[in-house]
């Protein structure tokens, strides 16, 4: 049953939260992009990089904290973001780019154990100071995705609102921290990058032919996404869709760029759809475990930017792609804030799906031979 809006106060008027509060389906695709183009708007008014997800995350989460209950949103919709994300990505691409994709593999095994490494460490060390059981602190502290660790938990019978309490916590911190650091010490511009859009053509038929070619590429980086998802590949929506128009652009097919608002918007769902597990239970999880939540966060972000400066200094990549690429957060958002200011998304892209199928690879066994 859907509870109407003026079903705010429950229990005689003592409770005012919006605990119980339920949402229809397209009620919460439609407040879901609101509340996350606001958040948007809020965070690009404070000049703070990467805004479209952030900000939307972060004002979604804040209504998720207090009890809203969303309808389940269709998994195609999350992959049709992925997919706008990927193709921006694809048309990154180009014949120059080719051959300096075998130089990633090195850089991304780094990344991958150093992160897995840490990952364990950390995990380890708040087993012991908070008295969690190990298999719940491993899965809490390896930086391997909020959705696949919480689901592996659950597989496990861990306490899942704990695995999502430290994921969720960490991924809003390297979209707090990192972006800004990186916009400080690297040397791309924010402003250079919002202003990069695609050149409005003055006649009809021009016009026509462009939008012909977007949706084109639309569709091309579509049936790439959603293959990819089917077959199960991880971050199968934007790693299908990369790849595919990445490698058409490769070899010479001239598929259009998508338009600046489109990345937005993508981003903008993509930043809300993750605010919405922001649960009560994590909120409670939270308030019992505050300090240890801060600071191994805070542990495994500076970790990331650490690896990040050394990446930099041992390869000799721009700075903001090096920290965009060793950042522990999810594979698309990071590489749709490096397309945001700027930064190599490529390199980004590909970095954080070789440590993403690592971590969640080897992982299980690992942590299962830890706990065993």
């Amino acid at each position: 049953m859907v509870i109407p809006l003026t079903a705010l106060i429950r229990d005689g008027g003592s409770d005012k939260r919006m605990k119980g509060l339920t949402f229809s389906m397209p009620m919460t695709f439609a407040l879901v992009f609101f509340l996350g183009y606001l958040g948007y708007r809020v965070f690009r008014h404070l000049h703070i990089p990467g805004g479209a997800i952030t900000g939307s995350l972060v004002m979604v989460a804040a209504f998720s904290s207090q009890g809203v209950i969303w309808a389940d949103l269709p998994s195609f919709i999350s992959t049709a973001l992925q997919v706008v994300v990927g193709i921006m990505i694809g048309c990154k691409f180009s014949k120059k780019k080719v051959p300096q994709l075998k130089l990633l593999i090195i850089p991304g095994l780094m990344v991958s154990a150093w992160m897995l490494c840490t990952g364990l460490l950390v995990g380890i060390l708040l087993a012991r100071i908070t008295g969690l059981d190990l298999g719940t602190a491993l899965y809490g502290a390896v930086p391997g995705g909020m959705a696949e660790m919480g689901l592996v938990a659950l597989a496990y019978n861990l306490n899942v609102p704990v695995v999502s309490l430290y994921q969720f916590v960490r991924v809003i911190a390297v979209h707090l921290i990192v972006p800004p650091i990186a916009l400080k010490y690297g040397h791309t511009k924010r402003e250079e990058a919002v202003s990069k859009e695609i050149p409005v053509m003055d006649a009809t038929e021009g016009k026509k032919e462009k939008d012909f070619g977007i949706l084109v590429t639309l569709i091309i980086g579509g049936c790439g996404g959603f293959i990819a998802k089917h077959f199960g590949v991880p971050v199968g929506g934007m790693l299908g869709a990369m790849v595919v128009v990445g490698a058409l652009r490769s070899i010479g097919v001239p598929l259009k760029e998508l338009p600046t608002w489109v990345s937005v918007f993508a981003q903008v769902g993509l930043g809300g759809y993750l605010g919405t597990t922001f649960t009560p239970e994590i909120v409670a999880t939270f308030q019992r475990m505050l300090l240890p939540t801060l600071v191994f966060s805070a542990a495994i972000v500076i970790s990331g930017i650490i690896l990040g400066f050394l990446v930099h200094r041992i390869f000799g990549w721009e700075l903001s792609t090096a920290l965009m690429a060793c950042a522990a957060a999810g594979v698309t958002q990071m590489s749709a804030i490096a397309l945001d200011m700027d930064a190599d998304a490529v390199t980004v892209g590909l970095i954080q799906v070789i440590r993403l199928a690592t971590i969640v690879l080897l992982m299980p066994s690992l942590i299962g031979h830890m706990i065993s």
